[in-house]
């Protein structure tokens, strides 16, 4: 199982969220939703920690999420904190390709998630 410890020492950067009751579905777990907001979440600190938000601020440009690929691996309940961990994995020109995990407290688990943003 990985810890928070050793998430510590493989990715940049980390932040941890705290589930809400209202963002669990029908089945009692996190909605699919959700956890593409959490992504965001995490995807838009690391840019102003980067400062790529005043990129944006500034030149009214920014950058458009062009591909995600989310593997599911075990379903989180309320109630868990979960943290987004983020490494970028490639970059271009006019390319940043992120690879970011959530890890649920609860379950101690992770799951894969895979993104690609193009600089418009």
């Amino acid at each position: 199982m990985t810890s928070i410890k050793q998430l510590q020492q493989d990715y940049t950067h980390i932040i941890p969220i705290v589930v809400k009751w209202g963002e669990m579905d029908a089945f009692q777990h996190i909605n699919n939703v959700a956890y593409i907001r959490y992504l965001e979440d995490a995807r838009l600190a690391l840019f102003a920690q980067l400062g790529m938000l005043n990129d944006l601020t500034d030149s009214n440009k920014g950058s458009i999420l062009a591909n995600i690929s989310c593997d599911y691996l075990a379903p989180a309940t309320y109630p868990d904190t979960i943290h987004i961990a983020t490494n970028i994995q490639q970059t271009g020109p006019k390319k940043i390709s992120l690879e970011q995990v959530i890890y649920s407290e609860r379950l101690d688990k992770l799951g894969v998630f895979y993104l690609t943003f193009t600089q418009i």
